[in-house]
């Protein structure tokens, strides 16, 4: 941007920001689109990891509008996950306009790595955390009980949708760790010394996450950590060269 374009006025900053959620928006609505049209697909890809289940699980909507949401719901989710890349384009071009002149690169090397890990996110909590906590919380049968198992599909698309979606956003740590480097917040230091911090909010975060045994909380912790140590290799790549 020019020097112009960096000394705005407070509104034209306000019109800027309006235009680029607006494009937000429209990214958001147009994977939507996209997402409702293969909802069918989509709805019975993350099915899938009940078949495997050693329990007879059944879905069911219980309203008559309930399939309706559900594929609203899906649309919506599918198009946040797909306009991601774009959001977070928007949201590095508004507050750091001085980058483009200096550090246009490091604008490509953030959507690649968002979507990258962005899809590495939602690929480890499909292939592995769904997996293990849906097997855990339907083994909690107790033998003098019998117990029918029938979920809603909306409530059981929530819980995966949600948990596809939040280990994506988890495994955006990388790239935060790329914009607080750039804005000056984070250095590699700093995220050395808050390393135990992490560990403990990891810990936390394994057991919220999964269920309560060590292997599946060693299954989330063990990324998160890897993720972490990652970020700090990036932000001493991206720290400023004036920075020691």
């Amino acid at each position: 941007m020019t020097e112009h374009s960096k000394e705005m006025p407070f509104w034209d900053h306000l019109e800027e920001l309006r235009w680029r959620l607006i494009k937000i928006l429209l990214t958001v609505f147009a994977g939507g689109l996209i997402t409702y049209h293969f909802s069918d697909m989509l709805m019975k890809f993350l099915i899938l990891p009940t078949e495997s289940l050693q329990v007879d699980l059944h879905l069911q909507v219980l309203k008559v509008t309930s399939m309706f949401t559900v594929k609203l719901s899906v649309a919506l989710f599918g198009g946040i996950i797909l306009g991601l890349p774009m959001i977070i384009y928007q949201f590095y071009r508004f507050v750091s306009p001085a980058f483009e002149a200096k550090h246009g690169m490091a604008v490509f090397l953030t959507l690649f790595f968002s979507t990258t890990f962005l899809l590495l996110g939602m690929s480890f909590a499909y292939f592995v955390i769904i997996p293990f906590s849906l097997a855990f919380f339907t083994s909690l049968t107790a033998t003098t009980i019998e117990v029918a198992y029938n979920f809603t599909l909306e409530g059981y698309l929530t819980y995966i949708l949600w948990m596809v979606f939040g280990c994506g956003l988890l495994f955006q740590l990388p790239v935060i760790s790329v914009f607080f480097t750039k804005i000056g917040i984070f250095t590699p230091a700093f995220l050395r010394e808050y390393r135990k911090f992490a560990i403990v909010l990891f810990l936390i975060l394994g057991a919220v996450l999964t269920p309560p045994d060590p292997v599946s909380q060693i299954l989330i912790v063990l990324p998160l950590l890897a993720l972490y140590e990652f970020s700090i290799l990036i932000s001493k790549i991206f720290k400023p060269k004036n920075e020691t």
